[in-house]
């Protein structure tokens, strides 16, 4: 698979499990939710920014590009190119988050060590 960026803004909040039904309205919005001990991590897109805000008791991060990989080792390779990486697994892909401003960089790093692999 060759990287790709996908469309949009994302960002990452935490919120209490308590939450949980209050985000079912909104996953077409959501790309991730991870459970953690402090809380439910959720990735969304920008559309429901204030809808997260709301339910948050903590700062949301972003806005980041999201980039849809092949393996994590994509992940280390961006940080030696002080890309900062936020990456989570899935069923299907690896994704890496990565600050929007540096979203054309990560592409380009990401297509070179694709690039070795063949």
């Amino acid at each position: 698979m060759k990287p790709e960026v996908k469309m949009g803004k994302y960002f990452i909040a935490s919120v209490d499990e308590s939450q949980m039904m209050n985000l079912s309205m909104y996953l077409e919005y959501i790309v991730c939710i991870y459970r953690e001990e402090e809380g439910l991590s959720v990735v969304f897109l920008e559309d429901i920014h204030d809808e997260i805000d709301a339910m948050s008791e903590h700062e949301i991060k972003g806005p980041f590009a999201l980039i849809e990989a092949e393996g994590l080792l994509l992940a280390e390779k961006l940080e030696k190119e002080k890309i900062s990486v936020k990456a989570f697994s899935a069923y299907f892909h690896d994704h890496l988050l990565v600050p929007s401003e540096h979203k054309e960089d990560a592409l380009i790093a990401s297509r070179k060590l694709q690039a070795k692999k063949e």
